[in-house]
Order: structure tokens, then sequence, then C-alpha cells
């Protein structure tokens, strides 16, 4: 939606909420399919975008980890516009809070969050989605029954949740939205999701053109709700290179890790493969989020913070053990790493504290392969073990036998 704003009002009595669209601005790519939002079932549906590579799963080594893992059996609610039916992403259920059109799709932002998930080229291809739909539009036209995001919609998706945990165990709850003004009822609404067996993961908010200006230095921490919250993972999202962020996202303090989005391929809500064509930190939400089921499938029985942890100390520069060790505010501890999350062999307590871990300095962040353990029946390490015990052996049996061959001299 290019640099636009999007404001909402909440019915009389309720918190407004000025909402940030995640997914503005747009970074400079030239695509034919690019995710659109505002593609949705009954538009014109476009060629499938040709991507050979997917450059954001790239960077963070994702193709990889998936001879490890491919999220299967994982559960990630998605809160959003509502997730589209497409082919390849396995949505197991449905709800709709009160207020919104249950049965269409008329934003494409919740497809396509759901699609970099768990789409046939998402993060973690094999997952389920859960599909919470809490707004209709963007821009919505409220004189035609359209509900606008809102921090009351997202209250009532976290409560939908909540409700509907006991049977559907999430792994992670993915909300790639965000508000600007905090809200008591959604800051209560997140502490009881967050108390519940499951990542919450959120958006770290995005540069809202003439109204963001001068937020580009680390002292200037953005206001991003409900990223900034307790118990929440915020992930922000990187451009390529050595381009700086500071034109895309805000810098927030609360910032955990962050994500590459540029060519990430994911899913229209017409069924078209798109293109990411921005950095944007509900893409980047929706890519670790994929992570995360990829950690909770290789991790079945570690708990949120766990996962968290592995996240975290695994990151591209080597991550940090603790949430503030480090005070980026637009990366925080870093660029995920799937491949090192998965594989790199650390210990994280229960609490979440990573005890040990290797720091890692090369620029493609990947960890030095676990050590091998000593096989002795292997070759040629096997051959000159057993002829040095051999050898031993012989010239003990030859100071054993000394005696008995003096004796037997004439």
């Amino acid at each position: 939606m290019g640099r636009t704003r999007l404001r909402a009002t909440v019915a009389a009595g309720v918190l407004a909420a000025s909402v940030v669209p995640a997914w503005a601005p747009a970074a400079e790519a030239d695509h034919s399919a690019p995710c659109l939002t505002d593609q949705v079932p009954g538009s014109e549906r476009l060629a499938d975008a040709h991507a050979d590579e997917n450059l954001a799963l790239e960077r963070m080594h994702v193709e990889q980890a998936h001879e490890v893992g491919t999220g299967r059996g994982a559960k990630v609610a998605v809160i959003d516009s509502g997730v589209a039916p497409v082919d390849g992403l396995a949505v197991t259920g449905r709800v709709a809070i009160p207020g919104v059109a249950p049965d269409a799709v008329l934003s494409g932002h919740g497809t396509i969050v759901a699609g970099l998930i768990a789409g046939p080229r998402g993060v973690a291809p094999d997952a389920e989605v859960f599909d919470v739909k809490v707004f209709d539009v963007e821009q919505a036209d409220p004189s035609r029954g359209e509900r606008p995001l809102t921090s009351a919609g997202i209250v009532a998706g976290i409560e939908a949740v909540i409700a509907a945990q006991p049977r559907q165990r999430f792994d992670v709850v993915n909300i790639s939205l965000a508000v600007r003004q905090s809200d008591p009822a959604l800051e209560a609404a997140v502490a009881r999701l967050v108390a519940l067996d499951v990542v919450v993961v959120a958006a770290a908010g995005n540069v809202d053109g003439d109204a963001d200006t001068g937020r580009g230095t680390p002292g200037n921490d953005a206001e991003v709700f409900p990223a900034d919250y307790p118990g929440v993972l915020t992930v922000s999202a990187t451009p390529p290179g050595d381009e700086s962020p500071a034109g895309y996202v805000l810098p927030n303090l609360d910032t955990d890790v962050a994500a590459p989005t540029l060519g990430a391929v994911s899913l229209n809500a017409t069924g078209q493969v798109c293109v990411v064509d921005e950095v944007a930190t509900s893409w980047a939400a929706a890519e670790v989020s994929g992570v995360l089921a990829l950690l909770a499938q290789r991790f079945p029985r570690e708990t949120p913070r766990q996962l968290v942890a592995r996240l975290r100390a695994t990151t591209e520069g080597g991550g940090a053990s603790q949430r503030h060790a480090v005070e980026n505010p637009w990366t925080g501890a870093g660029v995920v790493q799937a491949h090192d999350a998965l594989t790199r062999q650390i210990e994280p307590g229960r609490r979440g504290t990573v005890r040990t871990t290797v720091r890692e300095t090369r620029a493609d962040a990947q960890a030095p392969p676990a050590p091998e353990r000593v096989d002795l029946f292997s070759t040629p390490r096997a051959i000159l073990l057993w002829s040095g015990l051999a050898a031993g052996s012989l010239l003990a049996l030859a100071f054993m036998l000394r005696p008995l061959v003096r004796r037997s001299r004439p």
C-alpha cells in the first residue's frame, strides 16, 4: 500500500487507534507478480511469478533448514484480514470476530502473511495455519459494512485464539499488525495470550512517510503495539546489502530479531504465486513465525522461551543470550538464521537463559558443524589405534616372558 497511513476510530468509549500498515513502504524492485494486499478473490488473476530464487529465505538459510524440518505438526494462528482458500496452504480452521464479513476476503494481507509462513514456498511449508479474521480491509468503508483494523479487533482476535487453544494447541500466534497507541484492553489480552504455551510474534512497525520523519536515530524509540508489550517477540525487517533500514522500519528498542523480506515468495488471495517487493515488518514477522514453526517441530518438548532463546542466540553475527544485551533498535539480536537455530548445539534453560553458545563472525553467519564423536572402528584411525594397541601388547608379553626365557637357558 506504498506509504499510506491508515486511521481508525473505535466506537464511543473505546480507544482511538492510528494504524500503521506493516506492509508499507515499498523497496525498489520489479517483479511481474508482486504480492499485493488489494488482490482478493474475484480480482483478475495475473500470471504466477516465476521466481527461481527466494532471496529472503536464502539469507536466512531456510533451504538448508528444510533438510532438518519443514514444520510438520506445528500450528500457527494468524490474526489478520482473513486467509483465502488457495492451493498449497493448509488452513485447519477459521474464525471471524463479530462485525467482519465472515465469508469474504476483502484484503490480501492475511493470505500473503499465511503464505510466507506455510505456503508452498514459505518458511514452514508443512505447518498448519489457523485463520483468525479481525478486520475486512485497510481502507474500510463503514457505509458498506466493512470493518477497519482497530485495537479492539485485535483484542477480539486474541480472545478467539485463547478460547481455541485447548482444542487447537497452537505453537505460534502471528500478529503482523500494529497500532500506535497503547490500549489497556489490548495489553491485558496480550498478557493472557503470553501466559499460554505459545510464542506470540508481532511486527515492530514501519516508517509512515512524513509522520515518522526524524525517527532515524537509535535514541528515538517508536511506540508500536502489541509489539512493545512484555512477552511478545518483536520482529523488524532489514533491507538487502548494507542499506540502512531507517528509511523503511521504525527504530524500536523492543525489537528482538529481524528478517529480510525483499524477494520472498508468497501467495496473493487470488491464488497467484507472488514475490514480496517491500521491506516491511508484517512480512518479516510472518517469516519468523515460520522459523518458530520449524523449531517447534524440531524441539517439541521445549518451552516458548527456549525456542525464542534458540532463535536469538543464533542470529547473523552470533546473537545474544539476553533480551537487552543488544540495543540495535532496527535488528535487535540480528537477522534470523533458520539452519543455525535448528542445528547449533546450545542448551537454553526452560526460562530462556542460554548458558553457552558459539559466537559466529563469518559473513554468511553459518555456524561450524557440531563436533563429531570419534569412531574407534573407522579407517584409517582404527588401523593406527589397533596397531598401536597390538604393538603395546606384544611388548608387554615379551617383558612378562623374559624371566621364563632366562630359566630355560642351559
